[in-house]
C-alpha cells in the first residue's frame, strides 16, 4: 500500500455512502487523504512555461492538454490530488515500487500492463519517424530496419518498441531534445518521437525545414493506475473513465 493511500474505508461502507447521497465518487474521496500520479515535463500534455521554475511537486504554472484533463477529472470526482514531476522512467519505477497511484501519459505497453490498469484516452500521440532532408534512407524501404541507425529517449515506449522490431538503436538521450539535438547534429538518421512534442522543438530550434517525417503509427495516451490501487478502490477507475468526456477541452 503506498503511503498516500490511508485511512481505508470498507468497500461496504462505501456502497452505503454511495446509496445514501447519490454519488460514488465523492464517497471514494472520503476513504483517502489525497492521490499521488507521476509524470513528465513534456510540452504540451504537461510542462513549465520555463526551465528556471520546474518544481517536483507540481503548481498551478505546470499545465497541458493531458495534466488539465487529469486535474479537471479528479476535481469533478472530489478527491485531492498531487502530480509529481521527475524523470519518466522514475515516474513509472514509482509506481511500480508503490510510491504513487499512478503514472501519465503513457501509451498501452505489455509490461505496464503487468503492474497498472489503463485508463480510458486523455489525449492523442502519433509515432513518427524524422529524418533529415538529405538522407536517402525511408522507414517505408524494407531495407530501412538493417541499414539505419536509429534513436529514442530512456523510458520512451517507442524506445521499447524499436528494440523489439530489431531496429538498429545507437543513441538513448534523456528526453526527445536531446533525440533532435542528435538528429540535426548527423549522429544518428532516424529518431521516433512524439509528433507534439517534435513538432514543437523543431519550431524552438528553427529545423522544421531540414526533417522529413513518416508517420509510424498513432498511439493514444492514458492514466495507468496501478493495480494494488484499482483493486483497493474498485469503483474508481469506472468513474474515471465515465467522467473524462467531461473535461474534454
Amino acid at each position: 500500500m503506498s503511503n498516500s493511500v490511508r485511512n481505508k474505508v470498507p468497500l461496504l461502507l462505501i456502497l452505503i455512502c454511495s446509496i445514501l447521497i447519490g454519488r460514488e465518487e465523492s464517497c471514494f474521496a472520503l476513504s483517502q487523504e489525497k492521490v499521488i500520479l507521476t509524470t513528465h515535463n513534456l510540452y504540451p500534455y504537461g510542462s513549465y512555461p520555463t526551465e528556471d521554475r520546474q518544481k517536483m511537486i507540481a503548481d498551478e504554472t505546470f499545465k497541458g492538454v493531458a495534466v488539465d484533463r487529469v486535474r479537471c477529472v479528479f476535481k469533478k470526482m472530489d478527491i485531492p490530488l498531487e502530480i509529481q514531476v521527475v524523470p519518466w522512467r522514475r515516474a513509472q519505477r514509482l509506481v511500480q515500487q508503490g510510491l504513487a497511484e499512478g503514472f501519465f501519459a503513457a501509451s498501452q505497453k505489455d509490461s505496464r500492463d503487468e503492474y497498472a490498469v489503463k485508463s480510458a484516452v486523455i489525449a492523442d500521440q502519433k509515432w513518427n519517424w524524422y529524418l533529415l532532408k538529405g538522407n536517402p534512407l525511408s522507414p517505408e524501404d524494407q531495407s530501412f530496419k538493417e541499414s539505419a541507425t536509429v534513436g529514442g529517449f530512456l523510458g520512451a515506449n517507442m524506445l521499447e518498441w524499436m528494440k523489439e522490431h530489431n531496429y538498429n538503436v545507437t543513441t538513448t538521450p534523456k528526453d526527445t531534445e536531446g533525440l533532435l539535438k542528435m538528429l540535426l547534429a548527423g549522429r544518428v538518421d532516424a529518431v521516433m518521437a512524439n509528433n507534439y512534442v517534435m513538432q514543437a522543438l523543431l519550431e524552438k530550434h528553427e529545423a522544421e525545414d531540414r526533417v522529413k517525417i513518416y508517420l509510424n503509427m498513432n498511439k493514444p495516451l492514458s492514466v495507468y493506475f496501478s493495480k494494488k490501487f484499482v483493486k483497493s478502490q474498485p469503483m474508481f477507475i469506472d468513474n474515471f473513465n465515465n467522467l473524462i468526456p467531461e473535461c474534454s477541452l
